[in-house]
């Protein structure tokens, strides 16, 4: 696999103005967080399973409210498999 699969989604769902603007959000700042995730990590992703998310209120310096959000997510390394290190096709091999 070259790149990395497309999910999808169900268009109807992005039609609320909250779940709009959080997807414009990772979709215009992802490439950045990806890269410092990189950077600060190496070559990997951060999981959606082993994940949580928070939510919080504070006040800006002007006083108004804003949102925060904090994805927590288990950093998993990028790892090579290799047909060779298949456990199939070495017990193939032995019988």
């Amino acid at each position: 696999m070259m790149e990395p699969p497309l999910r999808s989604y169900d268009p109807s769902i992005v039609q609320d103005p909250t779940v709009y603007r959080l997807n414009e959000a990772v979709m215009h700042f992802g490439e950045s967080i990806k890269e410092i995730i990189n950077e600060e990590f190496g070559d990997g992703i951060m999981s959606a399973i082993d994940f949580f998310c928070s939510v919080d209120k504070v006040k800006g310096v002007d006083g108004k409210d804003r949102v925060v959000l904090t994805f927590d997510g288990k950093y998993l390394p990028h790892t090579e498999h290799k047909v060779e290190h298949m456990v199939s096709r070495l017990n193939l091999q032995k019988d």
